[in-house]
């Protein structure tokens, strides 16, 4: 007998245009620019809205004023003493908008190989130096055994390799620029740089590097200067000389080809006489439309199977104008929540005044979902009078004072900022004496979250920050 059986459960169903749309979201104003130029080149329905702005500078982006359309007239304005203490308004477009790089890389790697060309060695030598190259690591440390190399190249070329060749090897790319690639690791690389110096004060910063270099760099001097029968003054020079050589041949990540990365404000936030001033930096996006014509005078003149792939260009065209114009206006409601909630942080940059604030304050406030405020924030950056911030950095949890009050962890990282700053750098407090100054100060924090927050801030613990 067939049995049946019925049920009911919830489940989220997220389509595909929900996903692109929430992809499209977080792209940043160069990522959406480079979209909009790819759809210009795929889509022979787009075209450029004939606009001085369509001109883009990938250096300096102008920001202009915002259309009436896109002026949220219509939002509540007033604040509580009953004056407008936000705005988005008209910026000159001769204005000059901030841009920040990230990193600027350069590929040594090609020329590293190119010295070896001008080496008078055997071809056998030249492929034992190019696989050993290959093999640095991002800083140009050569982090493996010469025995183990020579099986690996022996392997890879079907040519047998002695490790005594494979020495050799690397002692010729050691003397390559920069000199000292292929070092094992930082205390033998500093020791390379030394070799050549026999005075006494490299001589004794020799044997420190050599059999003390773990202490050296967790700054036990107390035990240094005991065994090897160092004054204070002597330890204070060798380690000058130490700390004047370079940690490792190659600065991160030089061995890898990349070009220029800049971040590029999506937000312009000004201070005026009494309210916060705000606009999209998006005036300087190529504007687009379809071409209507064009469009029409395709489906007359082609078949029927030409005709549906003009109707799936006109829908594709269709939905980026509609995508372009829906972020905008997503954004703008979500800066100008943003506004509201940390007015005082936007009037002074002390990031002290920031207040509690997380995703789901902002959705509710502008009813929408979690995800949407987070694509619109993520990756996000604002210029404001004190420089560029990533809207991301804005949201924190709260942590409640000993008054009641209820404070940002942001504030608390400052705090602890601030407390290390002005520490006796010889005798540096722990993360347990910083948990009872912020206790002092109000702040009941625990132990372990200082250590979490002075992580975060990119402190050192207080034993590597001793000085002597």
């Amino acid at each position: 007998m067939l049995n049946l059986t019925q049920n009911t459960k919830q489940q989220l169903k997220i389509s595909s245009k929900q996903i692109q749309w929430l992809n499209f979201l977080q792209h940043s104003t160069l990522e959406l620019h480079t979209k909009i130029e790819e759809a210009l080149t795929e889509n022979p329905l787009l075209e450029l809205e004939e606009s001085p702005n369509n001109e883009f500078d990938d250096d300096v982006l102008n920001a202009s004023s915002l259309s009436e359309k896109s002026n949220f007239k219509d939002w509540d304005e007033i604040d509580e003493e009953g004056s407008s203490n936000y705005n988005f308004t008209e910026i000159n477009s001769s204005s000059s908008i901030e841009t920040l790089q990230l990193r600027q890389d350069t590929s040594l790697l090609d020329d590293v190989l190119e010295q070896i060309h001008h080496l008078n060695i055997s071809h056998k030598q030249a492929e034992i130096c190019r696989y050993i190259i290959h093999s640095l690591d991002e800083h140009g440390f050569l982090p493996y055994e010469s025995d183990d190399l020579a099986d690996d190249i022996s392997f890879a070329h079907n040519t047998f390799v002695e490790e005594s060749e494979v020495k050799e090897a690397i002692l010729l790319i050691q003397q390559l620029e920069p000199q000292g690639l292929a070092s094992k690791n930082p205390a033998s690389y500093l020791f390379f740089q030394l070799k050549n110096n026999f005075s006494s004060l490299a001589e004794k910063s020799k044997v420190i590097i050599a059999q003390y270099f773990q202490e050296f760099a967790n700054k036990q001097f107390d035990k240094i200067m005991r065994e090897l029968a160092l004054s204070e003054d002597e330890l204070q020079e060798i380690q000058k000389l130490i700390l004047s050589l370079n940690v490792h041949p190659l600065h991160a990540k030089l061995l890898t080809t990349s070009s220029q990365e800049y971040v590029v404000p999506d937000y312009i936030i000004i201070q005026g006489m009494n309210q916060l001033e705000a606009s999209l930096n998006s005036s300087s996006l190529p504007k687009i439309k379809i071409n209507e014509p064009v469009a029409k005078n395709l489906k007359q003149q082609f078949s029927k199977n030409a005709s549906s792939f003009i109707q799936q260009k006109v829908a594709q065209a269709e939905w980026l104008i509609q995508a372009i114009e829906q972020r905008e206006k997503t954004m703008q409601k979500v800066i100008k929540t943003i506004l509201r909630l940390q007015k005082e942080y936007f009037q002074s940059g002390d990031v002290q005044l920031l207040k509690p604030m997380i995703l789901k304050d902002v959705a509710q406030i502008i009813d929408m979902d979690i995800a949407t405020v987070s694509r619109v924030t993520s990756g996000k950056y604002a210029q404001t009078p004190f420089g560029l911030i990533h809207l991301k950095d804005l949201f924190s949890e709260a942590t409640q004072k000993e008054d009641g009050n209820w404070v940002s962890n942001k504030s608390i990282q400052q705090v602890i900022r601030e407390i290390i700053t002005s520490e006796n750098p010889k005798i540096p407090l722990s993360d347990s004496q910083i948990t009872d100054v912020l206790k002092e100060k109000g702040f009941p924090t625990a132990r372990r979250t200082v250590a979490k927050y002075r992580e975060q801030l990119g402190i050192l613990p207080a034993q590597l920050r001793k000085v002597l």
